[in-house]
């Protein structure tokens, strides 16, 4: 053994002493061959060692059975090796995913931010347009008043600079002059809260109130339109928790797509109605419908998507931020057919406060 394979010389023999001195086997001992040269170095064996026993019991020798396991052992090295690279890509995966879920997240995160300060923006901007188109309606609506408060003052200098004046058509004048008044600042107080940039400040709302001040400012298109108005507002509705200036946005941007959509109609009445009601599952509902031409069937199910219009010039963005804007409420905005004619958007606003959806 020192001859052949000197390395483990001094092992064999602590093997052969202890089965010497104990007479049991000893088995499953692992020997790496290692000639003097180093020419086996790498390879190992596996060995059984068992005594031969005499009839009288002493040891005559000992039996050793060895297999060789060298490829075994590395098969084991190189599995033990893939395993741990395999938990190194492992570990480096988890990693990753979860770098890439908080960066996606963030991502996430940063893409609504961006979105609502632009549907802010935009519905701004949106509110702007609208009003500006209706600059010149809006000055008629507020100089009708205006004149008659002029007319009636005038009226009551005449009369009360007669002898003996005429007390109740002086009151009756002066009680003009205060419905003219209240006429002219509606208008103006409806216009003043539809520009107010108030980022979606809620607080208890009466809708009939909000309905009444944005059909006050659209007074005049629909009479420059020709359209008539059928209010429909139920008596004693509960109050929502809403943005007034968003909801009043809402509203006007279905009353002017309805003043607009009943443009071409030259054989029947243009009626605008809009109506306020108790709505199903606790809610407040709000029904805008024309008597125009309708909306083609084919096109309903893609009315509320951004950037679709079906307009020349717009911009496909006011039924979609009404939408948004209604369900950051807890609500909803649907469309319908009218019959005979005509389209019906309904808008649902729940009584009890809801979730927040946007960060408003």
């Amino acid at each position: 053994m020192r001859e052949t394979v000197p390395k483990v010389a001094e092992q064999v023999e602590n093997i052969v002493q202890t089965i010497l001195r104990t007479g049991n086997s000893i088995t499953g001992i692992e020997l790496v061959g290692q000639r003097p040269d180093g020419g086996n170095a790498d390879r190992v064996w596996i060995t059984n060692w068992h005594p031969l026993i005499a009839t009288d019991g002493s040891i005559l020798g000992i039996n050793v059975a060895s297999e060789e396991i060298t490829e075994r052992k590395r098969m084991e090295a190189a599995l033990a090796a893939s395993e741990a690279k395999s938990r190194e890509l492992a570990d480096n995966l988890r990693n990753l995913n979860e770098s890439l879920e908080q960066r996606v997240a963030t991502e996430a995160q940063e893409r609504v931010r961006i979105w609502e300060a632009a549907r802010r923006e935009i519905s701004q901007i949106g509110r702007h347009l609208t009003m500006g188109s209706m600059v010149a309606s809006i000055a008629h609506e507020v100089s009708q008043p205006l004149a008659a408060v002029i007319l009636n003052a005038d009226a009551s200098m005449k009369l009360l600079a007669q002898a003996n004046p005429d007390m109740d058509d002086v009151r009756a004048a002066l009680k003009d002059i205060v419905d003219d008044g209240q006429r002219a600042r509606a208008v103006l107080d409806g216009i003043r809260s539809m520009l107010r940039n108030d980022h979606g400040t809620r607080s208890t709302v009466t809708v009939n109130n909000l309905i009444g001040e944005v059909l006050a400012v659209v007074r005049g298109e629909l009479d420059a339109h020709q359209v008539s108005l059928r209010s429909e507002l139920s008596d004693g509705l509960p109050a929502v928790l809403a943005a007034p200036t968003q909801l009043q946005q809402v509203l006007l941007n279905l009353v002017m797509n309805a003043i607009e959509a009943m443009g071409p109609v030259a054989t029947r009445e243009r009626v605008l109605i809009v109506r306020s009601e108790i709505g199903e599952s606790d809610s407040v509902q709000i029904t805008v419908e024309d008597t125009g031409s309708g909306i083609d069937p084919s096109l309903v199910d893609r009315i509320f998507d951004a950037f679709f219009t079906t307009k020349a010039l717009g911009m496909g963005m006011g039924l979609s931020i009404c939408r948004s804007i209604v369900e950051s409420h807890g609500g909803r905005l649907s469309v319908s057919a009218r019959r005979p004619h005509g389209s019906s958007f309904c808008v649902k606003i729940p009584t009890t406060p809801p979730d927040p959806v946007y960060g408003d």
